[in-house]
């Protein structure tokens, strides 16, 4: 059977979704949104606080009077995450829901990770700060971090003050060079997001040199094609822009809704993030962004 042919309905399938919490607005408006993204699947929410990690409570919502008695950092893990889920108890039941807590004494990136690989989780949810979803690498923050160091777990990151807008055709941006070929299990994230959400994928070829396809660049973009057969897709083209420029410019002009992209050590994420020169370092998404990793 080809590779890229689907033999499930994602929507029957349980999900399991790791959202890391410092317990700030943020983190819990990615709960939100990921619990009204998969409204229709059968989930299990994994709220993760990784304590004594560098900080990553700084932002943390006050649990109330510190006291050195009451208070260690074990307590106010412990604590926040009680709070999260009391919160969640006035919120409208979702039978097709479950909520688990995860406090842990780690390294933020190796408590993400070690949970992601034991729990077998299908995404990982962050609440970015602001307005964009930082995951420029040139702001060394700790979103940049998870989305750039977490392997083979797709990261979905949520800028704190995006609203999906209604009443429009929703659309997702994938960028592609079509020089390496992709695994059918590396984009059903991608898949299944456009099912969620009912949005189109737009695939955006940044033809930097202004020059044909090879006939290696044609037989990927055929097989991407069949990947996403079952679902709204199309391919664009924009020439004699840099990547950075060229994502900014499509998803500015058609007002797209989310950004997808595939993290190689090598390829189109590494320029369009780790580029030297100054001009491609202010790229950093204002909308949320599906960053999917690559399976050896």
């Amino acid at each position: 059977m080809p590779d890229y042919i689907y033999t499930y309905n994602p929507l029957y399938m349980e999900k399991k979704i790791l959202v890391p919490t410092n317990f700030s607005k943020q983190s819990w408006n990615a709960l939100i949104f990921a619990m009204n993204l998969y409204k229709k699947h059968p989930c299990t929410f994994y709220l993760i606080n990784v304590y004594q990690s560098q900080g990553f409570l700084s932002d943390a919502i006050p649990l109330g009077r510190k006291n050195s008695d009451e208070n260690s950092e074990k307590e106010t893990s412990e604590k926040g995450l009680d709070r999260m889920m009391k919160g969640l108890g006035f919120r409208k039941e979702n039978p097709k829901h479950q909520f688990e807590t995860i406090s842990i004494q780690d390294n933020l990136i190796n408590g993400i990770q070690d949970n992601a690989d034991k729990l077998g989780i299908d995404l990982i949810i962050l609440g970015a700060k602001g307005d964009s979803a930082g995951i420029n690498v040139s702001h060394d923050n700790k979103i940049s971090k998870i989305s750039e160091e977490i392997e083979k777990c797709p990261v979905l990151v949520i800028p704190e003050d995006y609203v999906l807008k209604t009443g429009k055709d929703l659309e997702i941006v994938f960028p592609s060079n079509f020089r390496i070929p992709f695994k059918q299990k590396e984009l059903i994230p991608l898949v299944e997001l456009s099912n969620s959400l009912g949005a189109s994928v737009r695939v955006l070829y940044i033809n930097t040199e202004n020059k044909p396809l090879s006939p290696e660049q044609e037989e990927i973009k055929g097989e991407l094609a069949k990947h996403f057969s079952d679902i709204p897709f199309a391919f664009h083209n924009l020439t004699q822009t840099t990547p950075s420029t060229g994502v900014h410019i499509f998803i500015e002009s058609r007002e797209c809704d989310l950004l997808a992209l595939y993290q190689r050590k090598q390829g189109f994420f590494s320029r369009l993030f780790q580029h030297k020169r100054s001009n491609e370092l202010n790229f950093d998404p204002r909308l949320p962004v599906l960053i999917l990793k690559e399976y050896e």
